[in-house]
């Protein structure tokens, strides 16, 4: 079921670890997990690299995310997903934003995102970069942290030049 995956410590301490969320896409993270899906949950490495759009580099930055996410679990070079990964890939979509939104609003940087939207009521998308640069992201890494936090409906994007709150 959602929601109940052994990322539950790892997302608690991630921030008190200086643990980053992995600037990836989340059409990578989806597109591995519906790959290891219909490898029959569990596959190596090695083969689903060039059926995920990314390279070798970015390949590890994926599985991160997805064990991040606790829905993905890497062990001796397996990919194994979790109940919540298959899930993910077989309910429909809006459970898995509900479950990402919960996941993803605990911790940083996207529950100070949240705050910042929230207490501000509306901020210009390159002021909302800006403030995700001081978390350590690039103008890159800034805009895919903004496309997770609009995908699990923790903020909008309105006319396309505002952050709202969602």
């Amino acid at each position: 079921m959602l929601g109940e995956g052994v990322c539950d410590k790892f997302l608690k301490c991630s921030v008190e670890r200086g643990v980053r969320f992995p600037p990836v896409g989340v059409d990578q993270v989806l597109g591995l997990l519906k790959v290891i899906h219909n490898l029959g949950g569990r596959t190596d490495a090695m083969y689903i690299n060039d059926a995920v759009d990314a390279d070798l580099g970015d390949l590890a930055h994926v599985v991160d995310a997805a064990e991040f996410l606790g829905l993905l679990k890497a062990s001796g070079g397996d990919l194994e997903l979790t109940a919540a990964g298959r899930d993910a890939v077989e309910r429909p979509l809006r459970e898995f934003q509900k479950y990402l939104k919960r996941r993803l609003s605990e911790v940083e940087p996207f529950a100070s995102l949240a705050r910042f939207v929230s207490e501000r009521g509306r901020v210009e998308v390159g002021e909302v970069l800006e403030f995700l640069s001081s978390f350590g992201y690039g103008e890159e890494g800034a805009r895919r942290v903004l496309d997770w936090a609009v995908f699990a409906q923790i903020v909008e994007i309105e006319e396309g030049e505002w952050v709202v709150p969602s």
